[in-house]
């Protein structure tokens, strides 16, 4: 059996003192994390207002979809271009249940104050709300 000597240097020896970390070290870490964490916070604060202002203006384009089609499968029988300008109503309600088969997620909206909102429109402090159908153009969805 072959007996090998322990090294000046070996781990089982306690670590000298200037190889601890101080207090103010580790006081200077923690604030330079607090100063990073901060940066980020304030970045990714403003991202998440920008996608929800995104997700906004997408419902607003497929409830837009939604009344462009219910427009055409309207005014497709005899009576033509009439029976929908008739059956068109600037109540966000009634408008809500004329549509609710030509939307991919109906249940997202809630009419409320003359107005739909979501929960992405409640984010934003937006509603959309129908506009009168004029001669000459069709109704839009208005986010206001």
């Amino acid at each position: 059996m072959k007996i090998i000597p322990l090294s000046r240097k070996s781990r089982l020896t306690p670590r000298s003192k200037s190889a601890a970390f101080s207090l103010v070290e580790i006081l200077l870490v923690v604030a330079v994390i607090g100063i990073i964490s901060g940066l980020a916070m304030t970045y990714m604060g403003g991202t998440s207002e920008h996608s929800r202002s995104l997700v906004a203006r997408q419902q607003q384009v497929q409830l837009q979809t939604a009344l462009d089609a219910w427009i055409t499968a309207t005014a497709s029988g005899t009576a033509g271009l009439a029976a929908a300008k008739a059956a068109y109503s600037t109540d966000a309600g009634a408008m809500l249940t004329a549509l609710a088969p030509y939307l991919r997620e109906p249940g997202i909206f809630t009419a409320s104050g003359g107005g739909l909102s979501s929960s992405a429109l409640a984010g934003i402090g937006k509603t959309l709300q129908f506009s009168s159908w004029s001669e000459g153009s069709y109704p839009k969805v208005l986010m206001q």
